[in-house]
């Protein structure tokens, strides 16, 4: 799968990055002279401007046009995570530049960001699919897009302890006690979920993982679920309330009804370099052997 052949870039950035604003107008100049139209989030472009970056030969733009074939993330995971949000469903490919901390689903450094460019206008590059989580219930907003690259996670508020029943293919699994519970993608396996104790799963295999918090009964577990499988979750809590997380968004929600966890129809989609394995991308972000 290669890049559409197409000269418009959408750009999606944090408004956070102070130490990278001195190297940013290099890259816009590239972009120009390498023929690109350039678009940027109007947030991120008056958060540039503000900060004296020149970016009078872009576009800003609250959506992205059509017949832009590559969106770049500038910053960390979570900007990402809004970027794959901004993109919806179009299923543009996403080139990530890490100007944040870890950056699990970045691509490139802000230094690399011209030579990975060159890669991606010659094709010499691999993208991804990455499965999303569709996440639905009556107990949320119908104005906000319910699906997650990450996770999606069901959490106590307040002191009490939740409740989480579980079902999976309509088979009662369990009923989880303690701070809350973790669906994620492979792709969230490194995020949350990890930071939880679930497994790391390689990020192009499809599968849902169940990782408890904190579980007031030591024997349960993480569990992988097949990519077809529908999750039913029922929270209870003496709270009356808990906090679903989808991603980087948050919701204080009642604690009743069900939330109905399955894979998304339509892929996001991660540009990588072509000779990256997951293997070196563990060896690098997480340090292993280090």
């Amino acid at each position: 799968m290669t890049v559409e052949n197409s000269n418009k870039i959408a750009i999606y950035g944090s408004r956070r990055q102070p130490d990278s604003l001195g190297q940013l107008p290099r890259l816009f100049s590239f972009l120009e002279e390498a023929g690109f139209r350039i678009f940027i989030y109007t947030k991120f472009a008056a958060y540039l401007e503000g900060n004296g970056v020149d970016t009078r030969h872009s576009v800003p733009c609250d959506h992205i046009p059509p017949g832009v074939s590559l969106v770049m993330s500038l910053g960390g995971d979570g900007t990402f995570l809004r970027a794959a949000r901004w993109i919806r469903e179009r299923q543009i490919p996403i080139l990530g530049v890490n100007t944040g901390h870890l950056g699990f689903l970045a691509t490139c450094g802000l230094p690399e960001a011209e030579d990975m460019l060159r890669h991606v206008c010659q094709g010499n590059v691999r993208i991804e699919k990455r499965m999303l989580l569709e996440i639905s219930s009556p107990e949320l907003p119908a104005d906000r897009w319910h699906y997650a690259l990450n996770e999606m996670a069901l959490m106590r508020y307040g002191s009490s302890m939740l409740h989480v029943k579980a079902t999976v293919n309509g088979s009662f699994l369990a009923e989880y006690r303690g701070d809350g519970l973790i669906v994620s993608t492979p792709t969230g396996s490194t995020a949350y979920s990890l930071s939880a104790g679930g497994p790391v799963i390689e990020p192009t295999i499809d599968c849902l993982c169940l990782t408890p918090v904190a579980p007031h009964t030591l024997t349960l577990r993480p569990l992988v679920a097949g990519a077809d499988s529908e999750i039913i979750l029922e929270p209870e809590s003496r709270s009356a309330n808990c906090i679903l997380t989808i991603d980087d968004r948050s919701f204080v929600l009642p604690a009743r009804g069900e939330f109905r966890v399955r894979k998304a129809p339509f892929p996001a989609l991660i540009i990588r370099k072509k000779d990256e394995g997951f293997p070196s991308i563990l060896r690098q972000k997480l340090l292993w052997n280090n």
